[in-house]
């Protein structure tokens, strides 16, 4: 009622004044910003015109208006890599019949055979059956990985946020149903994925891959693994019961790990070995599994584990800013280096925190979710380290909408906790 009953109002306001041509300018700005380096300077401009929050998380929740010619069918687009690496080739499929009006649904693929010395070159089939999803009503997304560039590094996880945010700023994507889907090599790198960057997912399907590649140092992952964090996502995971690499029995271990952790698991052993005849059959119950499972964008409950808060930090609404003293314990995975962990369940504008080898973390707040209106408290290891009223801020908006490019992902304000020794760090 209350977004109705603002809607009204921005119709009704007059756009004549010069502040809100100013205004309209940036924002138009803004959306136009191809990157997100572009978008943090395009805020500078919005907040010089002075917007009133509600009225900018209100445009910001509606999002930019789409231009209709744009290029469908298959798209061979590339990015340039971080820190001098080669350029990442990858190609896009967008309906033909694509309506900006329509919020449509995203597929990432990952390949397979990523030991190559090079990534596949432009116009080749990095995924080999292209055809798989012409005419599908979704846009489908190929990166491609290669032995510089592994799906278990960093590197692939900035590339396909990259990717996607440039999806997100040319065509109408419904950011609620981006999925990520991997064969072989491609479903090890989606083990990797979400356990290590899941927010911009909502489910995650990893065929005849095997979690376990992710534990042997020598395949040059980057970081180390935490099964924890896969609380409360959802995976569709098939093996091959005679899979000569990824036998489904081997694999099964791992899925009831994940399942006592809090994930949500459908596990198919198929007949056969290690490829993917099965593809079509399945595909009722991959459809129907992508339906049942949109992402959850503010998640009342978060678990998030990390060993480096630089390049895997943050989860959703919550970031690990700085680590003490590190407690590894036993698991799946062995953990070399000292690493925190943070769980925190919210009750309306009550957070309880339970952290462990954890200095400082941070909690960004939704006005979806957070009532402003009311004071907020946060409550850590029994102790409470936080409790008033906070208010809202138009530059912490636009900078976590820079980075996020998501009209369901709004912060209004962020809270710094640290914890003391008294807290029990």
């Amino acid at each position: 009622m209350k977004r109705a009953v603002l809607a009204m109002a921005l119709l009704a306001a007059p756009a004549t004044s010069a502040r809100e041509v100013t205004f309209e300018s940036a924002l138009a700005d803004f959306f136009a910003a191809a990157e997100i380096s572009d978008r943090e300077k395009a805020m500078r401009p919005l907040l010089r015109a002075d917007p009133e929050f509600s009225v900018i998380f209100a445009r910001l929740r509606t999002g930019r208006v789409y231009p209709t010619d744009v290029e469908t069918g298959r798209l061979d687009w590339s990015r340039k890599g971080s820190g001098g690496r080669r350029r990442h080739q990858y190609v896009v499929l967008v309906p033909e019949d694509y309506d900006p009006t329509k919020r449509y649904r995203v597929c990432f693929y990952l390949h397979g055979g990523v030991s190559r010395p090079d990534p596949w070159r432009k116009g080749g089939e990095w995924w080999r059956r292209f055809d798989r999803f012409d005419g599908m009503d979704q846009i489908s997304v190929f990166p491609a990985s290669w032995r510089d560039s592994l799906w278990w590094e960093s590197s692939q996880i900035e590339n396909v946020a990259a990717i996607l945010d440039r999806v997100k700023t040319t065509y109408n994507v419904d950011e609620d149903r981006v999925f990520l889907y991997g064969v072989s090599d491609g479903g090890t790198g989606v083990y990797y994925h979400a356990m290590k960057a899941p927010t911009i997912w909502a489910a995650f399907f990893p065929f005849i891959g095997h979690p376990s590649v992710l534990a042997n140092s020598a395949t040059g992952v980057e970081g180390e693994m935490f099964e924890s964090n896969l609380a409360g996502k959802a995976l569709y995971i098939v093996n091959g019961e005679t899979d000569r690499l990824y036998p489904a029995a081997r694999v099964l271990p791992y899925v009831e790990a994940f399942r006592q952790e809090g994930a949500t698991i459908v596990f198919r052993a198929r007949p056969g070995g290690h490829n993917t005849r099965w593809w079509n059959r399945e595909s009722p119950r991959m459809e129907a599994f992508m339906n049942e499972h949109p992402r959850d964008p503010l998640p009342d409950r978060l678990v998030w584990a990390t060993e480096d808060v630089r390049h895997f930090g943050r989860v959703h609404w919550l970031l690990v800013d700085a680590l003490a003293d590190g407690r590894p314990a036993g698991g799946l995975f062995t953990h070399r280096a000292p690493f925190g962990q943070v769980v925190v369940e919210r009750e309306g504008n009550v957070f309880h925190v339970t952290a462990q080898g954890v200095e400082r973390y941070r909690l960004l707040l939704s006005p979806d979710v957070v009532d402003f209106a009311e004071p907020v408290k946060v409550v850590t290891n029994g102790a409470v380290s936080f409790e008033g009223l906070v208010a809202t801020s138009v530059e912490t908006l636009l900078t976590w909408a820079a980075r996020d490019n998501d009209r369901t992902l709004l912060f209004g304000a962020e809270l710094t906790i640290t914890i003391d020794d008294e807290q029990g760090r």
